[in-house]
């Protein structure tokens, strides 16, 4: 995909992912986790990056993802192809930690 049709995605996975938070339906921020590092690491063009960054920052800001999930993202922006199955078995290994009160 061109490069804005590729930030365009972020913004709806961004949209879906912050929704699916505030009703609860944490299936959908679980599927994207798994994705997502992989699309990140398809991320070239340094405007685009900076975006994702911004989008991956809001998520940290709002505890939309544990810390670990967020860090691993940030690496697959910053990084190639090739390592992506080892971010994703990071992720896939880590535990489904418990939401704050605050954020049910």
């Amino acid at each position: 995909a061109a490069f804005p049709h590729r930030l365009n995605l972020f913004y709806l996975a961004n949209d879906v992912i912050q929704n699916c938070k505030r009703k609860n339906a944490i299936v959908f921020r679980d599927a994207f986790a798994e994705v997502l590092p992989e699309a990140a690491s398809l991320v070239k063009d340094p405007s685009v990056s900076k975006s994702i960054e911004r989008i991956f920052k809001i998520w940290e800001d709002r505890n939309v993802y544990p810390e670990e999930t967020i860090l691993a993202l940030k690496e697959a922006l910053s990084t190639t192809f090739k390592t992506q199955k080892q971010l994703k078995e990071t992720l896939t290994k880590q535990p489904n930690k418990p939401w704050k009160k605050s954020q049910s």
